[in-house]
């Protein structure tokens, strides 16, 4: 077999893996989730997995952002492509498959691997930092409720060093690589200026707040104050998903995610409301992914995928294709 095919057979191995967990996720919970549905309401529930949705659109053109000011440009289909393809892999158990399926999706569009696996690194990186930052939005009520909450303005502020220092981030792009064998000595990439870190930074922090008002949707249909759940559920949507994100062994922090979720939503809602927000807030993410997903490939299968003539890409890039 050659390297091409079986590279091939394992992105279709990869893929199908991929949608079985996801058919099984959604299968196990089939009966509580037509409960919950009734008790939100299918218009309810239909508005909060449209925003679940939307919300990671500003999250692509960051990381479009990061690609080019890297050096790469790609059209916006073939973005697209990678993007939305590579993106079903964070549902496999551990940490590396996005990256590593970025970096695969790079050698048909002759872009160096690394560069493409670095691109997605750093949108990790920006995604927790700005996570991490919104999630204040919920500290006023959070404290209340333990002072230990206190914390995260110290986490904030050390978030942020990467991005006003980007040289930081480097260095931490070069131990991730030197895991992932994509980057030569582990010494890191070369980043974009920080005007694009930041642009970038700024467009993820819209994705959060949009995909955040799902839970302030569910929690207000649930009886929830309007505007404790705006501060408390956009912000604890937030941290939750970046707690799933150093989750690196479960699939999209599963568990970990519902756990951290449950915690900051105890201050909106209790018993089994609070079961039914958790867990439909899972189910809507999910059924958004693969809905999402599936409409945007099928278009660009429908329209027919032109792939771009790029610049020739200097051989030494290229030593980090996966062989």
């Amino acid at each position: 077999m050659t390297r091409a095919r079986f590279w091939a057979v394992l992105r279709v191995v990869g893929y199908a893996a991929v949608l079985a967990f996801l058919g099984w996720q959604v299968w196990r919970v089939r009966h509580g989730m037509g409960e919950s549905l009734r008790t939100v309401g299918w218009p309810t529930a239909l508005a909060a997995g449209v925003l679940a949705a939307v919300g990671g659109v500003p999250g692509f053109f960051g990381w479009r952002l990061l690609l080019a000011g890297l050096g790469s440009r790609l059209s916006l289909r073939d973005a697209t492509w990678v993007f939305f393809l590579a993106g079903l892999t964070r549902y496999l158990p551990g940490g590396v498959w996005p990256a590593v399926a970025h970096a695969a999706m790079a050698r048909p569009l002759r872009q160096p691997p690394a560069r493409l696996a670095a691109a997605f690194l750093v949108t990790q990186g920006l995604a927790a930092v700005s996570g991490v930052l919104v999630g204040i939005l919920a500290l006023p009520w959070l404290v209340a409720q333990s002072r230990w909450w206190w914390l995260l303005l110290p986490a904030g502020a050390a978030a942020l060093a990467p991005v006003l220092a980007p040289r930081l981030l480097t260095r931490l792009l070069g131990l991730a690589a030197r895991l992932l064998r994509r980057g030569g000595e582990g010494t890191g990439p070369l980043l974009p200026a920080r005007a694009t870190l930041l642009g970038a930074t700024a467009l993820m922090l819209l994705g959060w707040l949009i995909s955040g008002l799902h839970i302030t949707v569910l929690a207000v249909a649930l009886g929830a104050d309007p505007g404790r759940a705006l501060g408390v559920g956009v912000g604890g949507f937030a941290l939750s998903v970046v707690a799933g994100l150093f989750a690196v062994v479960m699939p999209t922090g599963l568990g970990v995610r519902e756990v951290v979720l449950a915690v900051t939503l105890a201050t909106l809602v209790a018993g089994p409301d609070l079961v039914t927000l958790v867990a439909l807030s899972r189910v809507l993410l999910t059924v958004g992914d693969i809905g999402s997903t599936g409409v945007v490939l099928g278009l660009l299968g429908v329209t027919g995928r032109r792939r771009p003539v790029p610049a020739p890409v200097p051989v030494d890039e290229l030593e980090g294709a996966p062989s």
